[in-house]
């Protein structure tokens, strides 16, 4: 008995303690990893994407530039608005015409921007600055990262990845001045009198009459007595028509009145639309009212960028009105070049008010 008892004693092992942080230390490790890989698949495939998606509008404008295209044979490059992942390339992809195309981003990738079309004409800039930025700003967004890779394309036509540059808000516009004076005009010849003509009166071309136009006299119709008819006689009498009365129909006893409508509830933004910048300090921040009216019953609001975006920072004086009445929508920017272009912002009520309200947002440098 002693004997065995020894041995047990000299024998190692592992407490259920230090198995239990063992296997505990295990899986953290293995989830860190897990998370690791998760998260560099996403950033490659918004890199990816982001950089095909340059490489196409590159394509388009240097197919503009080799076919000197003008008018509807220019190439472009369109996208359809946040939350979208689809965009079409128009050029021609080698058969000697123009044809659209269309192509997807990556899975968990989409476009938060709005609905935007850049056109290249021959010279490879685009034929439409977009409006405050000028240059036309597309963001390509991760759902899993929660961030945006932006692609510019700046009036010249430069086209940048994931940069914060191309300020074409802060380029002064050219003041074309009109010269004038080198124009060569020519002198008007001066008419010149027959130098034969004696002026008695006996030229045959200077001092001959012209021969007047006859004017032409009416022929009087009738016995001029006034008559209406035509006859002239003048005794036709009208017959007066008389004025019907609408005779109010009764109501039926037992019958339900029809109701009075209720007037729809209408939800507003004023202004519907923004414009920010991310370094003028007097900029980066504005406000919208949002009013309702012909409201019932108590509602909830929200504010959201469309297509899940999270470019800007939203806020709401008021989450809450009962009836009619109004709130105040502050939005404010963020750095970044991920936080650039024209955004949609969704006013949602519950229950829904109207269509409901969305405000756009532009965010230049």
């Amino acid at each position: 008995m002693k004997g065995n008892g020894k041995t047990a004693r000299s024998q190692n092992g592992f407490t259920i303690l230090q198995m239990v942080t063992t296997i505990a230390i295990i899986s953290v490790i293995s989830t860190v990893g897990v998370l690791g890989v998760r998260t560099a698949r996403a950033e490659f495939r918004l890199q990816s994407s982001a950089r095909l998606f340059a490489t196409y509008v590159e394509k388009a404008r240097a197919d503009s530039i080799r076919r000197h295209a003008t008018g509807v044979q220019q190439s472009s490059v369109e996208t359809f608005g946040p939350g979208t992942t689809t965009y079409a390339v128009t050029m021609d992809y080698g058969a000697g015409t123009v044809e659209t195309r269309n192509f997807d981003l990556d899975s968990g990738l989409v476009f938060s921007t709005i609905a935007q079309k850049v056109t290249f004409d021959w010279r490879g800039r685009i034929t439409e600055p977009c409006d405050i930025t000028k240059a036309c700003v597309f963001q390509v967004q991760s759902d899993t990262l929660g961030r945006n890779i932006p692609v510019d394309v700046s009036g010249s036509g430069d086209i940048t990845v994931g940069e914060q540059h191309f300020p074409d808000q802060l380029i002064p516009e050219i003041a074309m001045t009109e010269v004038g004076g080198d124009v060569d005009i020519p002198t008007p010849t001066p008419s010149i009198e027959n130098p034969v003509d004696p002026g008695d009166g006996t030229d045959p071309i200077d001092d001959a009459s012209p021969t007047p136009t006859p004017t032409p006299t009416a022929t009087p119709h009738g016995n001029g007595n006034g008559g209406d008819n035509g006859n002239g006689n003048g005794n036709a009498t009208p017959t007066p028509t008389a004025t019907p009365t609408a005779t109010p129909t009764p109501t039926p006893a037992g019958a339900t009145p029809t109701p009075t409508p209720i007037p729809q509830c209408v939800m507003t933004l004023s202004p519907n639309s923004l414009s920010l910048s991310q370094s003028q300090a007097n900029k980066t921040s504005g406000t919208s009212v949002m009013t309702i009216t012909n409201g019932t019953g108590t509602r909830t609001f929200t504010a959201a960028v469309a297509g899940n975006g999270n470019s800007l920072v939203l806020g709401m004086s008021i989450v809450r009105i009962d009836g009619s009445g109004s709130s105040t929508l502050t939005v404010t920017t963020k750095n970044g070049a991920g936080n650039r272009g024209t955004f949609l912002v969704n006013v949602i009520a519950a229950p829904a008010c109207g269509s409901g309200a969305r405000l756009t947002v532009s965010v230049s440098n």
